[in-house]
């Protein structure tokens, strides 16, 4: 298995939508938002995507935006879904990398589920805030 970041070209993503368009269905979904929404921020570039690919197959697919905070950027990674997750998060170090060398990232914050927690501090990331919801 391998990270493989999809090109925000219009071209390629429209060649990998097979790929990446059924977990996109899923978290439409799961977080009760517009399928239409969730594709246009993927099309404008404002979410960039990667796959979790095990030669086959995709597994997974990470979500990401850029947050420029002066003179740094920073990724902050929205979507972390897929199937397998014990089998592909030892990829981490791969999104990591490619964010720092290709994207210029000078940091990572993973927006993640609780369960994420143990495995992320582990990896020397740090809790910096908490983001707590209320249904209205």
């Amino acid at each position: 298995m391998h990270f493989v970041p999809i090109p925000t070209s219009h071209e390629a993503l429209g060649k990998t939508a097979h790929l990446w368009m059924p977990f996109i269905r899923r978290l439409a979904e799961r977080n009760h938002e517009p399928l239409g929404s969730l594709i246009s921020v993927i099309k404008n570039g404002q979410v960039q995507i990667g796959l979790v690919w095990d030669g086959e197959r995709a597994s997974a697919l990470l979500g990401w935006m850029f947050k420029d905070v002066g003179t740094t950027r920073v990724a902050e990674v929205h979507w972390l879904t897929g199937r397998g997750v014990k089998e592909w998060r030892h990829l981490l170090p791969e999104m990591e990398r490619y964010l720092k060398e290709h994207m210029g990232c000078v940091s990572i914050r993973p927006i993640a589920r609780p369960g994420w927690e143990k495995f992320l501090k582990e990896r020397g990331y740090r809790l910096t805030h908490y983001v707590m919801e209320k249904a209205l």
